[in-house]
């Protein structure tokens, strides 16, 4: 075979390695550093192109130690000096044992930030199982930077924080100089759409308030750790959450006695799971609890989307003993959690969502026996003219109180479209008994369909999923 033959056969073997340096580049800039690595064996054309790539991407334990660690990260950031940016600089280390005496690893992260930093980073994520002392402050000051996340890092106070180009900031168990820095921290970026903030208030640095100012953010998880002690302590823990732009807030504080949220907006999705500082076992709320919990569900009265916990709903269920919910008059979808101690009070809830159109309930699994009372003066206005879907996602076995729920729905939801339930399959007469009982339930709405998810294990033990309908 001739010269040109061989290597026309060579080019149809392999398309990639005839690419130009820069689109190799750019194909190993979407895998770790570690698989970049690996392509250097496949040929001489191959053997320098990863020390090239704009990022870096790696994991301590893919090394035998700290130590082979980072000399990796130091021989890689000097050799690639002559290119002009790093875009991407993601470190996770987890294997600290063989740590050498020589070595101290705050100073070398402190080292490789002020060299990405320097050399335009643009996504920086720092994740360590302990706290690094010595975060440099040339962070604060980066003008490219678009996402950065740091996990456990020691951020300093610095008079001058400008970030214009961060749009995603994820900061999880660190330490701050103060809540007013780390509040300067948030609010000095300008275009920052998407923050998740992860903090454990029991720790060396007390968090008292969390506050979020922001007029470009449009997602905020917040998860603040600790526990519920009902001690002073806990006077004055808050959160303030003033964005106005948010399409998703996640918020989830057993500690704050607080809480200010200025208006949502009416396309806000909300995840709730707050105890406003109340004990587990809490039987009464006293009035400035309540007072407390009707503000906070007020500053949400717009939502269209909610999703409640187990636990803020046990803490609605004790304060409909006293009063009623603010009412939720935009709310369309509602997604619930709830102990079964306290889904008696679900018509209660109902009342107070008078456009619902979606409803999703999560009780626990009911005994076969155990009793269920829904008891409400009249059938919630929602029921009568707005509820179109309602699915259960607890396995149903028959027990009374699930039949007693689906009979609730059924028999009260004059524009119910869709009923949805799971069914694990078990013995073939209490699968037809349930069936059975489902068929003799009367429908309030006429053009109700009842879906049942079927799921049974196969010959290889994988779960399968049938559907039936019902109209």
């Amino acid at each position: 075979m001739s010269e040109r033959g061989v290597a026309c056969r060579r080019t149809r073997e392999d398309m990639i390695s005839v690419l130009p340096d820069h689109l190799l580049c750019q194909i190993l800039c979407n895998v770790p550093t570690k698989t970049a690595v690996m392509t250097s064996v496949l040929s001489t054309r191959w053997r320098s192109i990863w020390l090239s790539i704009p990022h870096l991407d790696l994991q301590s334990d893919d090394f035998p130690n700290f130590t082979a660690f980072a000399n990796f990260i130091s021989r890689f950031l000097d050799f690639s000096k002559g290119s002009s940016r790093l875009h991407k600089l993601k470190l996770e280390s987890w294997n600290l044992d063989f740590v050498s005496g020589y070595l101290d690893p705050c100073c070398l992260i402190t080292d490789w930030i002020n060299n990405a930093v320097t050399r335009k980073v643009q996504h920086l994520d720092i994740l360590y199982p302990w706290i690094v002392k010595k975060m440099p402050l040339s962070i604060y000051t980066c003008e490219t930077l678009v996402s950065l996340k740091l996990t456990n890092a020691s951020l300093a106070d610095c008079d001058y924080v400008s970030l214009p180009c961060l749009k995603i900031m994820h900061l999880v168990d660190n330490i701050y100089a103060s809540d007013a820095f780390l509040e300067k921290l948030i609010s000095s970026c300008p275009v920052l759409e998407d923050l998740t903030f992860v903090g454990n208030r029991d720790t060396e640095y007390n968090l008292r308030v969390l506050r979020v100012r922001s007029k470009s953010l449009k997602s905020l998880v917040v998860d603040l750790d600790g526990d519920t002690d009902m001690d002073s302590e806990n006077t004055g823990k808050g959160v303030v959450i003033d964005a106005p732009g948010l399409d998703y807030l996640s918020l989830e504080d057993y500690q704050s006695t607080s809480f200010v949220i200025s208006k949502l907006s009416f396309s806000a999705k909300v995840y709730v799971n707050v105890g406003f500082d109340m004990a587990f076992d809490t039987a009464v709320i006293d009035s400035s609890k309540r007072s407390v919990v009707r503000t906070f569900f007020t500053m949400l009265s717009n939502v269209r989307d909610m999703t409640l916990s187990g636990t803020t709903l046990r803490i609605i269920s004790l304060y409909l003993k006293h009063e009623l919910l603010p009412q939720f008059p935009h709310l369309i979808r509602l997604h619930s959690v709830f102990y079964n101690s306290d889904l008696g009070k679900l018509p209660n809830i109902l009342q107070s969502c008078p456009n619902l159109k979606s409803l999703v309930l999560e009780p626990e699994e009911f005994k076969m026996n155990e009793l269920l009372v829904l008891s409400s003066s009249s059938v919630p206005e929602c029921l009568r003219s707005s509820l179109e879907h309602v699915e259960i996602k607890t396995l149903i076995r028959g027990a009374v109180a699930e039949m007693e729920l689906v009979k609730y729905f059924l028999e009260n939801s004059a524009v119910l479209k869709k009923l949805k339930m799971c069914l694990r399959r078990g013995r073939m007469n209490e699968e037809s008994f349930i069936l059975m009982e489902l068929l003799r339930l009367r429908r309030c709405s006429p053009c109700c369909e009842v879906v049942i998810q079927l799921e049974e294990l196969n010959e290889t033990r994988q779960s399968m999923v049938r559907y039936y309908t019902f109209l």
